[in-house]
């Protein structure tokens, strides 16, 4: 049922953004944009304080790595809970049909009765409704406690999804330093790779919400231009504080 959604909704609209695959690119950005912010600021702090950038490339992993790690688990714990959550919203529809179906019929009423049908149409919906117990349930899921089938998200996809994001976005910061001898110059480089990316991930993005490419890029650039300024700022603070 949810795939033939999906169909409906690319051929009523012809767009990939129309389906729930849309609702990726706010975790995915998310994870992006912290993969990026954690590891400019450790980076900036770590740069300050140790010479050689092979120590700093052996700390920076080991900061990426855990912070990878810790992105899946609490993305997967975080859609786990709101999946139970779900699940247990659909069993709890499925035994009162089965327990109080004239109650559930009268709440099929009440909802067409708030979209304005008459009662003649009314009893034809209930009628048509309650002739199959699982369209009977679909129903009663989407109208009466809102939730649709593919609103149901997979932790482990969630989970995964979100850590190769947090890798993606730690990538362009870290690489400089496994390339370039001295940090000081890794840095200076790592920041403009920083925001070349972030301007690329803001056009990436508009394929999805279909804001114009480069006023999404622009958007992109600025908000996790000022957001990563301030990892770095609160790096080098640190540094000082420790220094």
């Amino acid at each position: 049922m949810v795939v033939g959604k999906q169909n409906r909704l690319k051929a009523w609209h012809g767009e990939d953004w129309h389906t729930p695959r849309g609702r990726l690119i706010r975790d995915i950005v998310y994870a992006v944009d912290t993969g990026l912010i954690t590891t400019v600021a450790f980076l900036a702090g770590v740069s300050a304080l140790v010479d050689t950038n092979d120590s700093i490339v052996l700390a920076g992993l080991a900061q990426v790595s855990a912070g990878a790690i810790a992105i899946f688990f609490g993305a997967y714990i975080s859609t786990k809970a709101q999946k139970d959550f779900f699940e247990n919203q659909v069993r709890r529809e499925t035994e009162e049909i089965e327990m109080m179906p004239e109650r559930e019929s009268q709440e099929i009423r009440e909802i067409f009765e708030d979209y304005g049908f008459s009662a003649e149409e009314q009893e034809t919906a209930v009628r048509v409704i309650t002739s199959d117990k699982k369209l009977w349930l679909k129903f009663m899921v989407q109208e009466e406690i809102g939730i649709s089938p593919e609103a149901i998200d997979d932790p482990l996809k969630i989970g995964s999804t979100a850590m190769l994001s947090f890798l993606v976005g730690a990538f362009p910061a870290i690489l400089p330093f496994f390339v370039l001898a001295t940090p000081e110059i890794a840095l200076m480089v790592s920041a403009v790779a920083i925001l070349t990316f972030l301007f690329v991930l803001g056009m990436w993005k508009s394929r999805l919400t279909k804001v114009p490419k480069l006023l999404s890029g622009a958007e992109t650039l600025a908000i996790g231009g000022i957001s990563c300024g301030l990892g770095f700022l609160f790096g080098r603070i640190v540094h000082l504080l420790i220094g």
